[in-house]
């Protein structure tokens, strides 16, 4: 046992594979909005012919193209499931190695604190689906390590220029979160040059290009509204920094890891260069509300990266190995890690109960989903069905209203005939446009918001009918 903590290689290499298994394990992966982008992409890559009738690509340079990057430098190769439940793996390990790439460029040697980031990989945004997003802010973190070690470069300009770029591409808010570390850093830095002269961070100028290219390359819209959470509801949802899906199980866990840290916190050393960007993210997190427009979940994006660079920014006082604290951090780990396997496991059925009912429409199937509140995100209802609809799409081509397409961040559109049909909130009212209706949680909704219709197929979840005309 000694000898297993004492391998650092075999420790995070094992915490690797237990991160990426759980993509690879199941016929579905339940992440919230997943069904609706893979459908995207499959509509995107020509994966759903019967679905071209209704939908068509809407390519543009936009802030939000990880997924459909990645898939498209692959989907020749393996199919677009596989390409994102590859993309799904990297994603969360270079969230975790992403870390202790920045906790190395702080600290340097073999220390292994930054193991802590195992528990944060798995977080609110990733769960819910936003892998673009996600993927972004591993990219983050890869770059802010190397431009701690290498801002001085001569190189150093011309090659962040590149890294930014590609996270702005990547997703607008990584490269937010990116803009905001990368400033505060070199503000706290900038006292330092004052004692000991270094060359002038001119390399900061690459923030320049992402910048310009956001500025006058893509497109952007002004406005929209601005909705606000109340003083508790924030400090509950810092439970988003270690889950989803359980919040009191999430919240539990993010206490226990803060008590652990209150613990051996005498023991620890922490970068004084990451006051600042740590500071000027916790500041945000207060400030952002949690709607902008139609985006909602704004603020809800940063306690993970809060978390993350706090374990990327903190070592121990002595090089002795602290086996205590890397016992807990894995304990603590492989508890969230098989309590979330376990309900993967345990939501297989309900999906496969809706992809038995969806072969049963003919392809092309206009298919109208009704549920009791389209906009209701509660991450204690298991299983997540939000975006189920979607898998119409991918299987048979279906045309549902309320995918993820037409929006001027998204790179697939109704076709002219159907853009009437479009909204993120379907009603009963829709009813004479649609083939089929999917009532999903039928106990729910009322008599008088659900059309008339003859039973095709039913789950535990949900009821499928034919409209009757």
């Amino acid at each position: 046992m000694r000898r297993f903590w004492g391998d650092t290689g075999t420790l995070y290499g094992l915490a690797t594979i237990l991160l990426i298994a759980p993509f690879f394990a199941f016929r579905d992966v339940p992440l919230y909005d997943l069904p609706s982008r893979i459908a995207g992409l499959q509509i995107l890559f020509g994966e759903t012919p019967d679905a071209s009738a209704y939908y068509t690509a809407a390519w543009k340079l936009v802030p939000d193209l990880a997924a459909a990057g990645w898939v498209g430098a692959f989907h020749w190769i393996v199919s677009v499931d596989t390409a994102v439940r590859v993309f799904l793996a990297v994603t969360v390990a270079q969230l975790f190695w992403g870390t202790i790439a920045l906790h190395k460029a702080l600290f340097g040697g073999r220390s292994r604190f930054a193991f802590a980031a195992v528990l944060f990989a798995y977080n609110g945004p990733l769960l819910l689906g936003f892998i673009n997003l996600s993927f972004g802010l591993g990219m983050v973190l890869w770059a802010t390590a190397a431009w701690i070690r290498w801002r001085d470069a001569p190189w150093a300009l011309p090659c962040f220029a590149v890294v930014s770029c590609l996270i702005l591409l990547a997703h607008l808010f990584a490269f937010a979160v990116y803009l905001l570390i990368i400033c505060a850093y070199e503000i706290g830095a900038a006292r330092q040059r004052r004692r000991h002269p270094r060359r002038e961070w001119l390399a900061l100028l690459h923030l320049l290009v992402p910048v310009a290219l956001y500025a006058f390359g893509m497109r952007h819209a002004v406005g929209g509204g601005f909705a606000y959470v109340s003083p508790l509801l924030k400090f509950i949802r810092l439970a988003g920094a270690i889950g989803f899906y359980n919040p009191l199980f999430d919240m539990l866990s993010l206490l226990a890891a803060l008590l652990g840290l209150a613990l051996v916190a005498h023991r620890l050393e922490f970068a004084r260069e990451m006051t600042l960007p740590i500071a000027a993210l916790i500041v945000a997190y207060v400030a952002l509300p949690h709607q902008i427009g139609v985006t909602p979940f704004v603020d809800y994006r940063l306690p993970p990266v809060i978390a993350l660079l706090l374990c990327g920014s903190l070592n121990w006082r002595e090089s002795r190995r602290r086996t205590h604290a890397e016992l807990f951090i894995a304990t603590l780990f492989v508890l969230r890690w098989l309590v979330m396997v376990v309900q993967f496991h345990g939501w297989q059925p309900d999906y496969a109960q809706y992809r038995a009912a969806f072969a049963q429409l003919p392809p092309g199937a206009k298919l109208l989903p009704l549920t009791r509140d389209a906009n209701d995100v509660d991450p204690a209802v298991h299983p997540p069905l939000a975006d189920i609809a979607a898998l119409a799409v991918s299987e048979r081509g279906a045309l549902v209203p309320d995918l993820f397409a037409g929006s001027r961040y998204e790179l697939v559109d109704y076709r002219p005939p159907y853009q009437a049909l479009a909204t993120q909130v379907p009603t009963a009212a829709l009813a004479p446009k649609f083939d089929a209706v999917l009532l999903i949680r039928p106990d729910e909704l009322s008599a008088e918001h659900v059309p008339r219709y003859r039973e095709i197929a039913r789950g535990r979840t949900f009821v499928l009918g034919r409209i009757d005309r």
